[in-house]
């Protein structure tokens, strides 16, 4: 059986309060990036409690959307708590710890990646068998909507090639709705390097790999015996009105996992 790695999130220690069918493939409108903050602003906040003989500052980090705004409160310690404020009468919240009036914490800690429109994506401090748990927020709701485990080279400290696949992707389609683009993460239970033909027509089959060929796995050349691997395949991941995954065509990559 072949199950999502675990989204290990670290709960955050600091007060603040906190089905479409897929379509055809869409046509995008507008970048496939994160929308930049109309403004950012870190404030120091001296040195950390937890480190001695060593800089690590406090700091609080604000991120100002025209409706919103991200703060993230960091001690230097592992994960971040994270908040968002809304902006009232488009007038953007002060960069305090102070609560602002509407202000939710996000339930889980960890790290700002991004915003685009009224959702909030947020990292978590560790990755897992490879790849990078992460949550989306709906601000107008104030509810988180989707998590999954995403293949992000660069955060990862992985090889970084030529391709669409990369990092995660958000844009949104032809009919207004937003999709997410990226290499889902996910834990199997069988060997693709010692089991390499049943256990990937099993993969095959279970994840509706569109991929006929096999991928060679990394990561094998210390390891001798049996051990189960870790696979990323391409998804498109409609958000609303509930999200719906499906397996499309692109690069599978396989390694073992943690």
């Amino acid at each position: 059986m072949i199950k999502a790695s675990g989204i290990l999130l670290a709960l955050a220690s600091v007060g603040f309060s906190l089905a479409l069918s897929p379509t055809a493939t869409p046509q995008t409108k507008s970048a496939d990036r994160f929308d930049p903050p109309l403004q950012k602003k870190v404030v120091d906040l001296g040195p950390s409690p937890y480190y001695f003989g060593v800089n690590v500052r406090v700091k609080l980090s604000c991120f100002a959307y025209p409706t919103f705004m991200v703060k993230e409160y960091g001690e230097g310690a592992k994960g971040d708590a994270i908040a968002i404020a809304p902006a009232k009468r488009g007038a953007v919240p002060e960069c305090t710890r102070d609560a602002a009036v509407g202000q939710r914490a996000v339930e889980e800690g960890g790290y700002f990646q991004g915003a685009k429109g009224n959702l909030v994506f947020i990292n978590a401090p560790d990755g897992t068998d490879g790849g990078l748990p992460f949550v989306v927020y709906d601000v107008t709701t104030g509810k988180k909507i989707f998590q999954d485990s995403a293949f992000q080279p660069k955060i990862l400290g992985m090889k970084v090639e030529d391709s669409p696949f990369n990092e995660l992707r958000i844009s949104k389609a032809q009919d207004g709705r937003m999709y997410l683009r990226y290499l889902r993460v996910v834990a199997t239970d069988c060997d693709l390097h010692l089991k390499e033909i049943p256990c990937w027509e099993r993969t095959q089959r279970e994840l509706e790999l569109k991929n006929a060929r096999m991928p060679v796995c990394s990561g094998y050349a210390s390891i001798s015996t049996r051990w189960a691997s870790a696979v990323a395949y391409p998804v498109e991941v409609f958000l609303f009105p509930q999200a719906t995954t499906k397996t499309i065509a692109g690069p599978v990559k396989c390694w073992p996992v943690d």
